[in-house]
């Protein structure tokens, strides 16, 4: 018999079948995801348990299913390890791709998790691999430690708050940094940072509507993102505190991150 190289058309329904393989288990992947997305803006979403079940799909079977579903597809190529393993990865791009394009995931949010789910659709990609290669359907042995992961993940999910904090030394007294504390004009310089050149919403002005507690202010960011604030606390050359009343809908926010609260506080070094 021929072998692949040497017969164009079967090289092609090869080519063919892996393509289909890819799309198959990425298609049965996404529509957990788009259940969650859907539940996640639904009034009528189940609370509890059943609810973060339902809405936000776990990180460790969703893509493990993928990879599953790919190497039933890719059952009579017959492959090895090594071009499982390289399909895999192959088939982990077009799911990151789909999610930015129909989930309306963000970049950086897409790279942060891209380590997760390539290990993930491996792995589901060479447990189907053995299991067909073996003609055995013992899919209760395979998957029953995963299975019962994604059932108790859903309990270890719970509301985190967490306070971030940075500090930088500033050359100058706080006489001269004050007043760049309260409302700064546009910055016109590109930012340097990779991931706010990766697609990271980074901060370009903020308003200020008055200088006393309650007072409206507003951090405008890139991509027109504009996150409205409220003056919660005012101390003239010391301390500005406020809440966050609004925050944009930007894909690298949604479901992931909620900003309630932000603070400048400088600090006399004594020394100008």
């Amino acid at each position: 018999a021929a072998s692949p190289e040497s017969n164009p058309s079967g090289s092609s329904r090869r080519v063919i079948r892996l393509f289909i393989g890819m799309l198959a288990g990425n298609a049965i992947g996404i529509l957990p995801c788009l259940l969650g997305a859907f539940l996640l803006f639904s009034k009528e979403a189940p609370s509890g348990w059943l609810g973060k079940f339902v809405a936000l799909p776990s990180l460790l079977l969703v893509p493990v299913i993928i990879g599953f579903v790919a190497a039933f597809v890719w059952r009579p190529l017959h492959l090895g390890i090594g071009m499982t393993l390289a399909h895999s990865a192959t088939c982990t791009a077009i799911g990151l791709v789909s999610a930015g394009i129909f989930l309306g995931e963000g970049i950086i949010c897409l790279v942060i998790l891209s380590p997760i789910l390539l290990v993930g659709v491996m792995a589901g990609a060479l447990v189907g691999r053995l299991v067909f290669r073996r003609k055995s359907n013992n899919l209760v042995l395979c998957f029953a430690p995963l299975a019962l992961l994604a059932l108790v993940e859903p309990g270890l999910r719970g509301p985190h708050r967490g306070a971030v904090t940075d500090e930088i030394r500033i050359n100058a007294p706080p006489s001269r940094v004050w007043p760049h504390v309260l409302a700064f004009d546009e910055i016109p310089d590109p930012p340097d940072y990779w991931l706010f050149r990766a697609g990271l919403p980074y901060p370009t002005m903020t308003t200020n509507g008055g200088n006393f507690v309650g007072a409206s202010r507003a951090c405008r960011f890139s991509g027109g993102a504009v996150f409205e604030e409220k003056v919660a606390e005012f101390v003239p050359g010391q301390r500005l505190a406020f809440d966050i009343v609004k925050s944009p809908p930007d894909p690298e926010l949604i479901g992931h991150l909620d900003a309630y609260r932000g603070q400048f506080e400088l600090r006399d070094n004594g020394d100008g």
